[in-house]
């Protein structure tokens, strides 16, 4: 009997398939990368035309929403790809950045809990109004794990409406993050928003105008083996330290520390955006078809109206103070995902649109998510007089 997939549709590629599968997922990024030179394609974005074509891929069938490669994809490459981008991080600037990108963070939390309290003063979501509320603040202050974490400590157990909620927060994350990554290409924001961009995308220049060295296989290889030198260490450390859940905090001190320290040498290396580039393109396409648009469709319209009043508020607070202390699109954006969809993706974005010194900052706030994320949500609870368990 054949799996069945998303829609009712039998699935083409099993889970199981990890070449099929893989194959298929490399063939998304492949079109994306082609159509992101078209001028369509630009606005769109390499990654938002892989996490639409995936999520398509999925709701009919061609894809599994689950399979063991996106596990590992998700495990083994993304920590990777990070640490390679961050090879060349400048520390003077990604601390300075860092502050900057920090504030938009705060104030984004700050836009994400008021419209969740918007929200229940102008529908009513039943007994669970409090648990509904308190999930989704956490969730879009840091990310998916913090929705879990919350969850349990309202006792928000009831399986329908919590199946319906994670849909919900699968579906529109994806459709925030496709937001976003459209948002960042568009002239009248990088108009409005474009303070000391240069500092942000500013590489490291070669000496006397001098021709950049062509891409190597050694330089590759030694670029390949730093990162995933980095990744074994940091996650020694973080098993030591009884805190594997923030291996990225640690791989992000490791390696920035590290191209501080060797900038001279790391300087000469090429081709290692390229590599993290495309273990993105990957993360990205397992993001898209892991959504389930069906399930969403289930939830009760309330859920909706929480959802799309957290959005609106978060963007607003952020705009209106992008504007009143002169935060660059750029900062704004990467602030932005790491509060709503959590450090991974504010990463993967800094590094699609080579925002270099952004890295860093993006998963540093998501990370200072986890823990806040968790405390503006059952605070919250507590405000709308939920009963503590």
């Amino acid at each position: 009997m054949p799996i069945q997939g998303a829609a009712g549709f039998a699935v083409l590629i099993a889970a199981d398939d990890i070449f099929g599968l893989l194959a298929a997922l490399l063939a998304i990024c492949a079109v994306a990368a082609g159509l992101e030179r078209t001028r369509w394609g630009q606005r769109l974005s390499g990654a938002g035309i892989i996490l639409l074509t995936a999520l398509v891929a999925a709701q009919f069938g061609v894809l599994p929403r689950s399979a063991p490669l996106y596990g590992s994809i998700w495990t083994y490459m993304v920590p990777l790809a990070i640490a390679l981008f961050l090879l060349k991080a400048d520390l003077v600037k990604v601390v300075s950045e860092g502050g900057r990108v920090l504030i938009a963070f705060l104030i984004g939390m700050a836009g994400t809990v008021f419209g969740a309290w918007l929200a229940t003063r102008l529908v009513d979501l039943g007994p669970t109004e409090a648990e509904i509320a308190a999930v989704f603040t956490a969730t879009y202050t840091g990310g998916s794990l913090n929705f879990v974490a919350v969850a349990e400590a309202v006792s928000f157990d009831d399986s329908s409406q919590l199946s319906a909620a994670l849909a919900i927060d699968n579906i529109f994350g994806v459709g925030f993050i496709i937001l976003l990554n459209l948002a960042a290409g568009w002239s009248v924001l990088q108009a409005r928003y474009g303070w000391r961009m240069d500092a942000v995308v500013r590489g490291t220049p070669t000496a006397g105008g001098e021709t950049e060295p062509a891409i190597s296989l050694f330089g590759l290889m030694t670029a390949l083996a730093l990162a995933a030198g980095a990744v074994a260490v940091s996650t020694l450390v973080a098993n030591a330290l009884g805190i594997p859940d923030y291996r990225l905090l640690v791989i992000t001190v490791l390696v920035t520390g590290l191209a501080t320290l060797g900038r001279k040498f790391l300087a000469g290396l090429r081709g290692e955006d390229i590599l993290a580039m495309m273990a993105m393109y990957l993360f990205f396409a397992i993001i898209g078809a892991g959504a389930d648009i069906g399930e969403m469709l289930s939830a009760a319209p309330g859920m909706f109206v929480m959802v799309g009043c957290i959005f609106v508020s978060h963007l607003i607070f952020m705009l209106v103070a992008g504007r009143l202390l002169k935060l660059n699109y750029a900062e704004l954006v990467t602030a932005s995902l790491a509060c709503i969809a959590g450090p991974p993706i504010a990463a993967a974005i800094a590094i699609l649109f080579k925002w270099r010194n952004l890295v860093a900052p993006g998963i540093l706030t998501g990370i200072l998510g986890y823990v806040l994320g968790n405390f503006a949500g059952i605070g919250l609870f507590s405000l709308l007089g939920g009963n503590a368990p």
